[in-house]
C-alpha cells in the first residue's frame, strides 16, 4: 500500500483542496443606519438581528442615533427580524418589577413592545447592498 507521504502530487492536492473547500459559509455583509426615538437621535441601546431562515443573529450598540455591524461581524444574505432596546437607566420604584426585554432588571424599556419583543420589522440582507437601514420610532 502506498501512503499519501510518499506521493508529494496527492499531498499538494489535498492541501489545496483543503484551502479552497474550508470555509462553505455565506460571506457577511456590514449593516448600518439610524434611529430616531420621538423625532430625535436615539441616544443609546442595541439594536439585533434574528435570521428568519438562515443566517447568523448579530448586534451592536447604538450611540447618538447610529449603530454599524462591522463586515467580520456582519450577517449572511437573508432575513432578519429587527429587535431594538433601549432602558431608561433609571431604577424602577417596584423592586419587584419584570425585567425589561433586555434583561435590565433596573431599567424600564423606553422602547414600544412593536420595536422589541414583540418586532414583526424585517429587513433583508442582499450581497447587492447597500445594506443600510433606518428605523423611526414614534
Amino acid at each position: 500500500m502506498v501512503g499519501y507521504k510518499s506521493h508529494p502530487a496527492v499531498a499538494v492536492l489535498f492541501g489545496i483542496l483543503w484551502l479552497c473547500g474550508c470555509d462553505q459559509s455565506p460571506p457577511r455583509f456590514a449593516v448600518s443606519g439610524t434611529i430616531t426615538f420621538r423625532k430625535a437621535p436615539l441616544k443609546n441601546g442595541t439594536i439585533t438581528f434574528y435570521p428568519l431562515s438562515t443566517g447568523t443573529q448579530a448586534g451592536t450598540a447604538i450611540s447618538n442615533g447610529k449603530y454599524e455591524v462591522a463586515r467580520e461581524k456582519g450577517l449572511h444574505p437573508g432575513t432578519y427580524r429587527v429587535s431594538i432596546s433601549s432602558p431608561d437607566g433609571e431604577t424602577p420604584v417596584d423592586a419587584n418589577a419584570v425585567p425589561s426585554p433586555s434583561g435590565n432588571f433596573a431599567s424600564k424599556e423606553r422602547i414600544p413592545a412593536e420595536f422589541n419583543e414583540k418586532s414583526k420589522h424585517e429587513i433583508e440582507v442582499t450581497s447587492a447592498g447597500p445594506n443600510q437601514f433606518d428605523f423611526m420610532i414614534p
